[in-house]
């Protein structure tokens, strides 16, 4: 049993080590501007010359959050771009500085 108990901890020490790496990943690339935040609740690439990596993270970072803005919506009885919308916001307030933010009209700012 007791060997059971730590492969147990030893494999969500490494799940949530991969989950921090991957957060990580991300702050990065945004606090780099390759990566920009948009007012939708998802992300995208600001660069063209963007790495491998990159692309690769930004299509898992959307999948999970469609993922979470369509079960919240069909919780709640809302459209989906509603609930990311309201998620974009709080994203919004724990992105790094020099993060990009694409806004509604197309533009980019940035957090200071």
């Amino acid at each position: 049993m007791r060997f059971v108990n730590r492969l147990a901890a030893l494999l969500a020490a490494v799940v949530l080590g991969a989950t921090v790496a991957a957060a990580a990943d991300l702050d990065t690339y945004r606090s780099q501007g390759v990566i920009a935040e948009r007012y939708d609740g998802y992300v995208e690439l600001r660069v063209d010359d963007a790495p491998a990596e990159a692309r690769q993270l930004v299509e898992r970072v959307n999948a999970k959050r469609r993922d979470i803005y369509e079960k919240r919506a069909d919780r709640q009885d809302v459209e989906v771009e509603a609930v990311g919308k309201v998620y974009a916001k709080q994203i919004l307030k724990k992105a790094p500085s020099g993060t990009y933010v694409k806004t509604s009209d197309g533009g980019y700012r940035r957090i200071p």
